[in-house]
């Protein structure tokens, strides 16, 4: 399989040149790759020092092309010509400039398009593991079975792959639906509210609308500087995750074996094994869902008007894990939403369900390291900048 590796880069040298060090000493099993570096114009003197950067670049593993745009696409014009790149290659690894990768991520890449590579129902392939649900910045624990991926119904940027066909289909979609609406319970509030240069809104729309998937590791491919850009005002290492450096031999499910989430990051598979009778049911533990599908069922932690079916504790991890092992207590509910009732909302129900989220999330957190870190922050930000 001929796979291309694309580098968007724009105007951070540092950031390119760590990039291009860590894709430099990652293994290749073919010596035949092409590694394609596309730099947006900006006239500036960092962009004309990535320009020198990325021709200097010696890539000992193939053809190296370097594509300078002439005028400013800005960072969705940007990405999606470079997927178009696609075409030119039976698949594309995409990886901005500010992300760092594994040794073995080609490794990776290239084992994970060979199986999904013509399955319709996946849309891509992330190098990346979110270790928070960037819906609500919450921690995101994905439940590991005997496979080393999993299904995600959210579309990746800090590292993913797609092959010609995934492409494709995304782009005949995307020309058809450019005009972006900023009503729809379908799609998380996060994603609607980010900006008109974001392509990943786009992707990820496209994924819920289609029902399709993104393939991502238990172990992480790559992870993520975030450093000062067009759309990050100051450094932060919220996005950096568990680096994987090991040759692993990968096991692949189906989509009949895989544990699937959504665009909300809740599960999608049946995982209430307890009561089969619950298969019509509305998943909400994060509690970020506008609307609740229809369903007779609803498992959150919100407090609703309705009968409860059966409650659980909010110990376990992952959270769902509490229902499946019938971890019984008082945090979560499933509702029958058929069957309502008067419900006794108190002043504090809100304040507690936050607390209780919180205590399970961080529960060995140190208020008063914390107060103290947030202090040294304020004061001395402008001095450590």
């Amino acid at each position: 399989m001929d796979i291309a590796i694309i580098v968007v880069t724009y105007n951070r040298p540092k950031s390119l040149r760590r990039l291009l060090d860590s894709i430099e000493r990652a293994h290749y099993p073919d010596r035949n790759l092409s590694l394609v570096i596309s730099v947006d114009y900006q006239d500036s003197e960092e962009h004309s020092t990535v320009i020198d950067i990325a021709n200097n670049f010696e890539w000992s593993n193939g053809e190296k092309i370097v594509i300078v745009h002439k005028e400013n696409l800005g960072l969705r014009n940007h990405v999606i010509s470079c997927g178009n790149l696609s075409k030119n290659y039976d698949a594309i690894i995409m990886l901005e400039d500010d992300l760092y990768v594994s040794p073995y991520f080609y490794h990776y890449a290239q084992e994970a398009l060979d199986f999904y590579g013509d399955k319709d129902y996946i849309a891509g392939i992330s190098l990346y593991k979110h270790k928070q649900n960037t819906n609500c910045n919450r921690p995101f624990i994905p439940l590991k079975n005997k496979y080393d991926v999993f299904f995600l119904q959210y579309a990746q940027s800090w590292g993913q792959c797609w092959s010609r066909r995934m492409w494709s289909q995304f782009y005949e979609w995307y020309i058809k639906n450019e005009k972006w609406e900023n009503i729809d319970d379908e799609i998380p509030d996060a994603v609607l509210n980010w900006p008109n240069s974001s392509w990943l809104r786009y992707f990820i729309k496209y994924v819920i609308k289609t029902d399709r998937y993104f393939v991502y590791p238990y172990l992480s491919l790559s992870t993520n500087f975030s450093d000062v850009g067009t759309h990050n005002k100051e450094e932060q290492h919220s996005y950096q995750v568990d680096l994987n450096i090991f040759y692993i031999n990968y096991v692949f499910p189906t989509i009949e074996d895989a544990i699937l989430y959504d665009a909300f990051y809740e599960r999608k598979d049946k995982f209430l094994s307890m009561d089969s009778s619950l298969i019509d049911i509305s998943v909400d533990l994060y509690g970020t869902k506008k609307r609740l599908e229809n369903k007779r069922y609803l498992l959150t932690m919100n407090k609703y008007p309705y009968e409860i079916v059966s409650a659980y504790k909010l110990n376990l991890k992952p959270h769902e894990l509490n229902i499946t092992l019938e971890n019984y207590g008082n945090d979560i509910y499933i509702y029958d939403t058929s069957k309502n009732v008067i419900l006794k909302k108190k002043r504090w129900d809100k304040y507690e369900i936050e607390y209780k989220k919180a205590f399970y999330d961080y529960n060995n957190l140190n208020i008063r390291k914390m107060i103290k870190l947030l202090l040294f922050r304020v004061l001395f930000s402008s001095v450590l900048k």
